[in-house]
């Protein structure tokens, strides 16, 4: 079998950016997050919602009330599952510290197009820069990492970021089974691979991964917060969907490195 990227087969390249073939139970997890943001809700309370864009689906949630400062969250699915709805689940802590917690909210892959995503992502966090804190501490998972640093290097009013297991270089995505459905070319390639655009980045930006990563997104993670001089960890002990879950957790590494970046 010929190599298709950095020594991998296709069907291992494949492999290594499709995370059930490393965490099975991935949709028990995802349901988790479901079940959790449930139990936020019924004990903060329904969030504010706010349209943002044009579509239906361009809306955010904002937990805690309106705050001084702002914790965005930009959820992961691979650009085509998860929710607004599902993604309050670590909301608490946040809220507790003294900020609005929020949850934009965006179209999935294939009803639009990446750049489309990329582009309601953006104006979810412009929304909140102008219209809720100019304070704005902005996370990502997963698809959702790469779409917060996509927005990292087009808005320069962002005070803080945190992506954690995400994808910032589209080569092996494009390369992969995956683009069945992202649909990159090689000018899309570049145009939305954030690692090749890091020099617009201007606010600090800590990078995390989770230990049962697949090797190419823990070489990504590695590879960007080289390029970026950023603060950088591993979370041992746990896969891409449980890192996630560990920022409901003030007592986790990766919650507390959240809630310092509030300060």
């Amino acid at each position: 079998m010929s190599a298709v990227f950095r020594g991998y087969s296709q069907a291992e390249l494949d492999a290594q950016y499709e995370q059930r073939t490393w965490v099975p139970n991935a949709d028990v997890l995802i349901a988790r997050f479901s079940t959790a943001s449930d139990g936020v809700r019924t004990r903060l309370g329904e969030p504010e919602t706010q349209s943002y864009g044009p579509s239906p689906l361009e809306k955010l949630d904002i937990y805690g009330g309106r705050k001084d400062r702002a914790f965005v969250f930009v959820h992961g699915g691979a650009w085509r599952r998860e929710s607004r709805r599902g993604s309050a689940y670590a909301a608490e802590p946040f809220v507790r510290a003294g900020a609005s917690f929020v949850v934009i909210g965006f179209a999935a892959l294939p009803t639009i197009t990446l750049p489309e995503m990329a582009g309601q992502v953006r104006r979810g966090i412009e929304w909140v820069l102008g219209n809720l804190s100019s304070k704005a501490v902005v996370f990502g998972h997963s698809s959702g990492a790469h779409l917060a640093a996509c927005a990292l290097t087009r808005i320069a009013q962002v005070e803080k970021a945190m992506v954690v297991s995400g994808l910032y270089d589209l080569l092996p995505v494009r390369l992969s089974a995956r683009n069945s459905y992202v649909r990159l070319d090689e000018r899309l390639e570049d145009e939305f691979s954030p690692i090749r655009h890091a020099a617009r980045i201007r606010c600090p930006v800590t990078v995390a991964w989770a230990e049962k990563d697949s090797d190419e997104f823990r070489r990504q993670s590695g590879e960007f917060a080289k390029k970026l001089n950023a603060r950088n960890f591993e979370v041992k002990g746990v896969n891409h969907f449980e890192i996630v879950e560990t920022l409901a957790d003030s007592a986790s590494p990766l919650c507390r490195a959240a809630l310092t970046m509030l300060q």
